[in-house]
């Protein structure tokens, strides 16, 4: 008798730990999540107007009906194309307004926020899946502008805006060319790195983050690769990372460059952190770039 009470005893104290472990999963996974799809929003208070830029606002609608919000800057001179320009996670146009108005010299710059960033529409991100339309929807407003020649459209993105440049441009052959800032390999591998302490739980994390991303917004983190998108993709193609990027690691690139099909280039930046790049090479950074977009629009004469 006493036996079986034991038994009953442990039996239902299996039980009691197996719900605790459980909610504790089910808490954890959804807190982090929510923390991913709903990152805080960063208040930046620069526009073009800080660098006494001329600009307009623009805006444009998505497939899935999202109002976008962007900046669209004319060349200070015969424009030789125009590039669409992607700020990272979790920023938005402002972010990115210093790094890239170098181009304006030459080209026309459309600079615009994410859905859920900045001033555009959207109750969350998706760190890359759905932010593909919203590079389809801008490329589909460049193209009904009078001052914007259709074959030479290129684009430039930091981070996961560099990430979302490649995977919809190996699907867009509008976009001639791409310069990619610290990109991503894949999602999947940056969920690896923030699951990276939790040791023998990490699997068992990764899988209940997976499956509250699915359920709530129809994304498997497994299937956001820059990866496979490079390795179907003959874009020309220009990567650029800092040797000492901690948040996104500079192998990341490495593993894009090694797939890609097109023309490319790895350009590894020494002792350059995650968006330092630029300002630890800043003449030959701009010198890079321009001369790479202009080699490949010239490519492109009607």
């Amino acid at each position: 008798m006493d036996r079986i009470k034991h038994k009953r005893k442990l039996l239902k104290i299996l039980i009691e730990v197996t719900i605790v472990v459980g909610a504790w999963f089910f808490l954890v996974s959804f807190f982090a999540y929510y923390n991913v799809t709903h990152p805080r929003q960063t208040d930046y208070s620069l526009t073009p107007d800080s660098y006494s830029a001329r600009y307009e606002d623009v805006y444009f609608q998505t497939d899935d009906d999202l109002r976008l919000a962007g900046w669209f800057m004319p060349a200070s001179q015969e424009a030789m194309g125009t590039v669409v320009v992607m700020h990272g996670y979790p920023a938005n146009k402002a972010d990115v307004l210093n790094w890239s108005l170098f181009l304006r010299e030459k080209f026309n710059i459309l600079l615009f926020d994410f859905r859920y960033f900045g001033s555009s529409e959207g109750k969350y991100t998706t760190v890359g899946w759905d932010e593909k339309k919203d590079l389809k929807a801008a490329i589909d407003y460049l193209v009904m502008r009078k001052d914007v020649d259709p074959e030479k459209i290129g684009v430039m993105g930091f981070s996961m805006g560099g990430a979302v440049g490649i995977m919809h441009g190996s699907d867009d052959p509008r976009i001639k060319a791409i310069v990619a800032d610290s990109a991503y390999a894949s999602l999947d591998l940056m969920v690896e790195n923030m699951f990276q302490k939790f040791g023998i739980l990490k699997k068992p994390m990764i899988w209940s983050l997976g499956q509250w991303s699915t359920w709530r917004v129809g994304v498997k983190h497994q299937n956001v690769s820059t990866v496979q998108a490079a390795s179907r993709s003959t874009i020309p193609l220009l990567l650029i990372h800092g040797t000492a990027d901690q948040e996104i690691p500079l192998d990341h690139s490495e593993q894009i460059f090694q797939a890609t099909k097109g023309a490319s280039e790895l350009w590894e930046i020494d002792n350059a952190g995650h968006g330092e790049a630029y300002f630890n090479e800043k003449t030959l950074y701009e010198a890079k770039v321009n001369s790479f977009f202009e080699a490949n629009f010239a490519s492109n004469k009607e």
